[in-house]
């Protein structure tokens, strides 16, 4: 069975649990504490010299970084109908949407989360956090011109991108932004497939 190095409070952790629950693949959690510096301390340094979770250990193969993980578990277990087209096009343009999900959203969206989650008032970089705003909104006016004809970003399906997306969907209250309505939309059907609501509640 699989293990999943993981924290509750990582958004980067929830993307694997709800691509497990998605696909109901069994596997157990091993909570990484964080909070007390387990992640920077032998045995899980060991394990990711970059002391970030998650880490998926695959009987004795270890495996980081979230969407690794997931293009992993996808490309292992041939699911049907798979997240990642046969035609290279449609892998091409998945590629280039996840892409822009991690650079021009959950990145600048992780500025802002952490800093509101875990850094005092007093610390914080607020000309990073204010351009870190700007540049989801212009993502989020993006995404608005594909969602007014489509109620998902890939193929009018929910896939491995709103899996990517999901944990930060969670918390776009704390990004200090307008939602364009076609894109709150949106927000509101991944929050409530099934897999997410569970992995996200928990």
């Amino acid at each position: 069975m699989y293990q999943l190095y993981s924290n509750s409070r990582s958004p980067y952790s929830k993307r694997v649990h709800i691509y497990l629950q998605y696909r109901k693949i069994p596997y157990e959690t091993v909570t990484v504490a964080l909070e007390k510096l387990e992640n920077r301390k032998k045995p899980f340094i060991q394990i990711n010299p970059y002391g970030k979770v998650p880490v998926l250990n695959d009987d004795g193969f270890y495996l980081a970084e979230s969407s690794a993980i997931l293009r992993y578990l996808e490309e292992k277990h041939s699911f049907d109908p798979p997240f990642f087209s046969k035609n290279i096009q449609s892998r091409g343009l998945l590629n280039q949407a996840i892409n822009r999900c991690e650079s021009e959203f959950c990145f600048p969206g992780s500025v802002l989360y952490f800093a509101k989650k875990f850094v005092p008032e007093e610390k914080w970089d607020k000309n990073r956090m204010k351009d870190s705003s700007k540049r989801i909104g212009r993502h989020l006016d993006v995404l608005e011109g594909i969602l007014e004809s489509n109620d998902y970003l890939h193929e009018n399906q929910f896939g491995f991108l709103e899996i990517l997306y999901a944990p930060f969907l969670k918390q776009i209250e704390l990004m200090d932004i307008k939602v364009p309505p076609h894109v709150e939309g949106w927000i509101k059907r991944v929050l409530a497939e099934p897999s997410v609501f569970s992995a996200l509640e928990n």
